[in-house]
């Protein structure tokens, strides 16, 4: 900031610090000198002898009226510097007090997306007349990117979770997308549909919805998924996966799980955890996009069926603030399954606050757990 001295000499203020001390110093020392100084007794000329005597004094009025002149300039720029800063201050206060006002209306939006979001989701009430189940739903947001999603066809019950790309608003657009794409693809067939045929007209139309928006976007976006078509009167599943497993739990007596694609099993004294490997692609575009394949599995009384997006295996917390992992998640499963379904879900909810303690939600979650 700049400042005239006398009225008309532009100056900054360290450059008006920098004269002004300057200007003091000398008539000050000046001052001194001429105070302490005593002229020889042997000068008899009238001017030199006036000047001896008043000289000091002027130059000690002079010093003073730089201290003065000082002082009164830098009280002048204070002053600005201070009503400058209330105008930043009062403009500042005014922007906070928009941008507080546009958060509000942002998360009233929000909201009422969330809601409208929740009445897109299947009604729970329905699916409780036809399973025992539980659904964890916790989005990280107030939207959310992970689904679920079920109808019944052909008497064979459809069952869905899914893990869109992102999370939020972006997230909730792209599950109302899977959503909607999933209804068209029932309610159009006539035929019984397969697991895996359901996921391949699933990718082709997610892969084109997005191309009609922007191209770019097709590589970026998408969803990994799970899928279980039940079939009560022969008491089997189909399973197929886009990057999503299934889990099965079974008493450890029973009769072993016959499955093509499972891997190291989990077990502990009483029950055995059976992981269902899913196909490593998404539902969108990818490098090398092959037909997605099924498993077909046969189950038993009092088996448990488990889909999950991976916002739980994915939670910091603990006390090295690490991700909770799959191997903690198989284990707390395990370990619950003398429970029924309903307080599966609250032991599993306890169980994730416990281990994110003062850690944010990582991740929307989703699990859907299901008693044959």
């Amino acid at each position: 900031m700049r400042m005239k001295v006398l009225g008309f000499i532009p100056i900054t203020k360290n450059q008006f610090i920098i004269f002004e001390t300057i200007f003091f110093s000398f008539f000050f020392l000046l001052t001194v000198f001429l105070f302490s100084y005593k002229f020889p007794i042997y000068i008899e000329d009238p001017v030199v002898l006036f000047h001896s005597k008043y000289l000091k004094y002027v130059t000690l009025v002079l010093s003073f009226l730089v201290v003065i002149e000082t002082q009164y300039y830098l009280n002048r720029f204070i002053s600005k510097q201070l009503e400058l800063n209330e105008k930043q201050k009062s403009k500042i206060e005014f922007q906070n007090k928009e941008i507080k006002e546009q958060n509000i209306e942002i998360t009233k939006s929000i909201k009422y997306a969330g809601r409208i979001q929740e009445a897109i989701l299947p009604s729970q009430e329905e699916l409780r007349k036809k399973l025992d189940y539980f659904i964890l739903y916790k989005p990280k947001d107030i939207v959310s990117g992970d689904y679920y999603w079920f109808s019944e066809k052909h008497n064979k019950l459809v069952v869905v979770t899914a893990d869109s790309t992102g999370h939020g608003v972006p997230g909730a657009f792209m599950s109302i997308l899977g959503i909607s794409s999933l209804n068209e693809i029932i309610n159009e067939t006539k035929e019984c549909l397969n697991s895996d045929e359901i996921l391949n007209r699933l990718r082709k139309r997610i892969i084109n919805s997005l191309k009609h928006e922007n191209e770019d976007l097709v590589s970026e976006a998408g969803m990994d998924l799970a899928i279980i078509i039940f079939d009560k009167e022969r008491k089997e599943i189909q399973f197929s996966g886009a990057k999503n497993p299934l889990f099965l739990i079974r008493n450890i007596n029973s009769e072993k799980l016959k499955a093509k694609r499972t891997s190291k099993t989990t077990v502990n004294d009483q029950y055995e955890l059976y992981h269902i490997k899913p196909d490593k692609m998404p539902i969108g575009k990818y490098p090398i996009m092959k037909p997605f394949s099924k498993e077909t599995i046969k189950l038993l009384e009092n088996d448990t069926l488990y889909l999950f997006s991976d916002g739980f295996i994915d939670q910091y917390g603990g006390n090295s603030g690490k991700k909770l992992m799959t191997k903690r998640f198989k284990e707390l499963l395990l370990k619950i399954q003398d429970k029924n379904m309903d307080e599966q879900k609250d032991t599993l909810n306890k169980a994730l606050n416990k281990w994110k303690n003062d850690n944010d939600q990582t991740d929307d979650i989703i699990i859907f757990g299901i008693r044959i």
